[in-house]
């Protein structure tokens, strides 16, 4: 069940998903090449220690997300085993003005014991597909005030990013993060990897909130 929680509304102001502004929540993965490259490069991207593969058909980006599976450390000591599931999100009325943005963030989730990737499904950067990435810091583990979780999100410093459809973003372990939120008009796909036992609390913690989002 989810805890709910109170919060003064905040403007939301997205920025666009690159690795260095999201490295304190996790991930990104997004290849190096452009869409027009179609031949085998003379000069191997620095990105992701590319090398050759295949009879030099192919180029193998090296440890470009790493999977983390903490469920050693949880309550129940059930094991847990990876899973792949795929998820098809709907469009969302994200509204797209320069001060103002019509999504209102209802609620935050996280894995407490294994990373989350999401990786989307026959979109590029060159479409029109974009999805919103909003992720939060944790709060110092505390049971104190309005919350009944541990470690609850830090909402106030809540970072919001868009990413287009040719990037996949992998949650850290414990990272409070929305739900995918689709923009534009078309659905996208994404895959899903993480790990999970099957025990609720364990798999996925809620928070839900209220209005964060200021609308004019």
């Amino acid at each position: 069940m989810a805890t709910s929680v109170s919060s003064k509304p905040m403007r939301m102001e997205p920025i666009p998903l690159t690795q260095s502004d999201f490295a304190p929540f996790g991930t990104v993965i997004e290849c190096p090449l452009s869409q027009s490259d179609k031949t085998f490069p003379t000069t191997l991207p620095a990105l992701y220690n590319a090398v050759p593969a295949n009879q030099n058909t192919a180029l193998k980006y090296v440890d470009v997300t790493y999977m983390k599976n903490r469920y050693g450390s949880a309550p129940s000591d059930v094991p847990a085993k990876a899973v792949m599931n795929m998820f098809s999100c709907f469009p969302q009325p994200i509204k797209i003005r320069k001060h103002d943005h019509g999504l209102n963030v209802k609620i935050l989730e996280r894995h407490p014991y294994t990373t989350q990737t999401f990786i989307p499904l026959g979109a590029t950067r060159d479409s029109n597909s974009k999805y919103l990435v909003v992720v939060a810091p944790t709060l110092p583990q505390s049971s104190d005030g309005p919350f009944t979780v541990m470690g609850p999100p830090d909402v106030a410093n809540m970072k919001f990013f868009w990413a287009h459809g040719g990037q996949a973003v992998t949650y850290g372990v414990g990272t409070w993060h929305m739900p995918m939120a689709v923009a534009g008009e078309e659905r996208m796909d994404f895959v899903v990897v993480q790990y999970a036992n099957g025990v609720a609390e364990e798999d996925c913690q809620e928070v839900r909130l209220a209005p964060v989002v200021q609308e004019n």
